[in-house]
């Protein structure tokens, strides 16, 4: 299928496609996104939705695409329950012993199958159905077809690929179960909601209707320090054991940068060990309870990323954490990553070993370009990734498929 005429595609499809300036084509079927606040306050109090989130609030993917929109719906006056797959506590006891992750994957799919067998049984009580990233075994999706008009997949990250960047037996069986799972999940939906242009045209072949939510981001929450800088120049970077690879992109670019510059310094946040000659790293715990302040202590955000099928499909969530604390960023230009960072603008993007040198290099040497960046990077966040905004627009989505709203504007 040739790219114009997969555009033309997309555009019959799509419920809406936000803020979708991507690979797959022109802006289409914008959803305004206060519509939502015209409905009169019976009809939305009458709404009643079932949240089927993958994992607990401490993950960021059900964080920020299940547990972040339940106080507007809420306050909204929509009645909201949420089933958890995977709950926190299972999470922790994910170690890297192969018993230990074998026990993690075994129990988490019979609490998917159960899930499952329980929403098929209660699917007629909601109004709307939103399943995110949780991959039900047969048949529970051909039962759940019934119900296929208020059903909504919404998944981050490209889970439909055979390509896995985390070896091992395990993880290749649980790559192959989602590679065959997703397809099945989005035939059940009416809508997917994905995060980019790339899991879109994926999600496009096997579902009606795609809408696209980057994000979101609380701008509320994610707010710029206060502090005064001092003689150190901080880079940072946010992620988890499992992502600290991906600084192995920039470990030579780093090497040299501590070299021409002493003052210096690299803070991870939830990395595994890390390590760069002749540069101060300091290693930092994650906690949801104080990823904000220790994202404050920085003074330039990182996100290198390779460009292969697995990270085609991510949200860019680290910028959208970084930018909203009002820092630059420096991020490799692969996918979202094109679109959520403005080249110059409000951060860079950097492929090779001397642009990340020159880039930082250009922004550890230039307070005011630093300042600059950050600014207009927040003011980025929240005209197009905040919360509140994206809230809006889920609603939207869930209204049109029970009808409680007469019109759309398309």
């Amino acid at each position: 299928m040739g790219a114009s005429h997969y555009g033309n595609f997309i555009r019959r499809r799509t419920i809406c496609h936000h803020r979708s300036r991507s690979r797959i084509g022109k802006r289409t079927g914008l959803v305004q996104p206060a519509l939502w606040l015209a409905c009169d306050n019976a009809t939305r109090l009458d709404m009643k939705i079932l949240f089927v989130a993958q994992y607990g609030p401490l993950a960021a993917s059900s964080r920020t695409r299940v547990f972040d929109y339940l106080p507007l719906l809420r306050r909204a006056g929509i009645t909201c329950d949420v089933k958890v797959v995977t709950p926190d506590d299972l999470i922790k006891r994910n170690t890297r012993g192969i018993f230990s992750r074998l026990l993690y994957y075994v129990l988490s799919y019979f609490r998917a199958w159960w899930t499952g067998w329980t929403c098929v049984f209660i699917a007629s009580q909601y109004d709307a159905i939103l399943i995110q990233k949780t991959l039900f075994s047969f048949p529970i999706p051909h039962l759940l077809r019934r119900y296929r008009h208020k059903i909504f997949f919404d998944f981050d990250d490209a889970i439909f690929t055979l390509e896995n960047p985390n070896a091992g037996w395990i993880n290749r069986l649980r790559t192959r179960r989602r590679a065959m799972g997703v397809p099945a999940m989005l035939q059940t939906a009416h809508c997917a909601i994905v995060e980019n242009a790339y899991t879109a045209e994926f999600a496009a072949r096997y579902c009606p209707y795609i809408s696209q939510i980057t994000g979101p981001i609380d701008t509320a929450r994610y707010v710029p320090s206060k502090k005064i800088t001092g003689e150190k120049i901080v880079l940072g970077w946010i992620g988890s054991q499992w992502t600290t690879r991906y600084l192995d992109m920039i470990r030579d670019p780093l090497a040299v940068l501590s070299r021409r510059y002493p003052n210096l310094e690299l803070r991870l946040i939830g990395a595994d060990e890390f390590d760069v000659p002749d540069l101060q790293i300091v290693h930092m715990d994650w906690a949801l309870e104080t990823e904000v302040d220790h994202l404050q202590t920085f003074d330039i955000g990182l996100m290198p990323l390779p460009d292969d099928p697995f990270t085609r499909g991510k949200g860019g969530y680290k910028l959208l954490q970084y930018m909203a604390c009002g820092l630059p960023v420096v991020a490799s230009p692969v996918e979202i990553n094109r679109e959520i960072v403005t080249h110059g603008k409000t951060g860079f993007w950097a492929e090779t070993d001397i642009e990340w040198i020159e880039f930082l290099g250009t922004l550890i040497e230039n307070k005011t370009l630093r300042n600059r960046l950050g600014i207009a990077g927040r003011a980025r966040v929240i005209a197009h990734y905040a919360l509140e905004k994206s809230s809006e627009q889920l609603l939207a989505l869930l209204q049109r498929s029970t009808h409680q709203c007469d019109t759309l504007s398309q």
